[in-house]
C-alpha cells in the first residue's frame, strides 16, 4: 500500500468515528422546562433516614419515561443538620453512596439549595438515599427544570 493510499484510509477512518460521535451527539436533546415538573411528595416533606429507594419519574413527576439525565433543584433542611453527617444522595444505581450528594446547612433548619444534572437508569429514573438526624427531621424539596432524551 502506498502512502498515499494509507493516508487516505486513516482519513476515512477519522471521519467514519466523528461521523458517529456526531449522530449520538445528535440523539441527546435536553428539553428545558419553563414551569417545573412537580410532586407533592417532593415539596418540602420531611423524611427520615432511608436506603437507596427507586423514584419513578413518570409516575411521580409526569416526566417522559426513558429519559437519559434531568435538571434537578433540590433544597435539603434537617432540624439537626448541625455537627451531623446528613445528605441527601440522587443516581442512576442502587448503589450505596453512588451519585450527587447535598447536604444541609451547618446551622439547623437552613436550607440549601442546589441545581444538578443526575443521569437516569434504563427506564428514565433515579434513586435517592437520606441520611437524616433523626425521624422525620429531613426535608426536601425537588423539582425537574429539564430533561435530556
Amino acid at each position: 500500500m502506498t502512502g498515499t493510499n494509507e493516508k487516505i484510509l486513516e482519513r476515512l477512518k477519522r471521519l467514519e468515528r466523528e461521523v458517529e460521535r456526531l449522530r449520538v451527539k445528535e440523539k441527546q436533546v435536553f428539553v428545558p422546562l419553563t414551569t417545573p415538573l412537580k410532586s407533592t411528595t417532593w415539596d418540602g416533606d420531611a423524611f427520615s433516614t432511608a436506603a437507596k429507594t427507586l423514584i419513578d419519574l413518570s409516575a411521580v413527576f409526569g416526566a417522559p419515561a426513558g429519559i437519559k439525565a434531568v435538571l434537578l433543584f433540590v433544597g435539603v433542611k434537617d432540624s439537626g443538620s448541625a455537627g451531623t453527617d446528613t445528605y441527601f444522595i440522587v443516581g442512576p444505581t442502587k448503589v450505596d453512596y453512588a451519585g450527587m450528594a447535598c447536604q444541609p446547612g451547618e446551622i439547623n433548619d437552613r436550607t440549601n439549595r442546589f441545581s444538578i444534572v443526575v443521569p437516569c437508569d434504563a427506564n428514565g429514573d433515579i434513586y435517592y438515599q437520606i441520611m437524616a438526624s433523626g425521624p422525620g427531621t429531613f426535608d426536601i424539596t425537588m423539582q425537574i427544570w429539564g430533561y435530556w432524551l
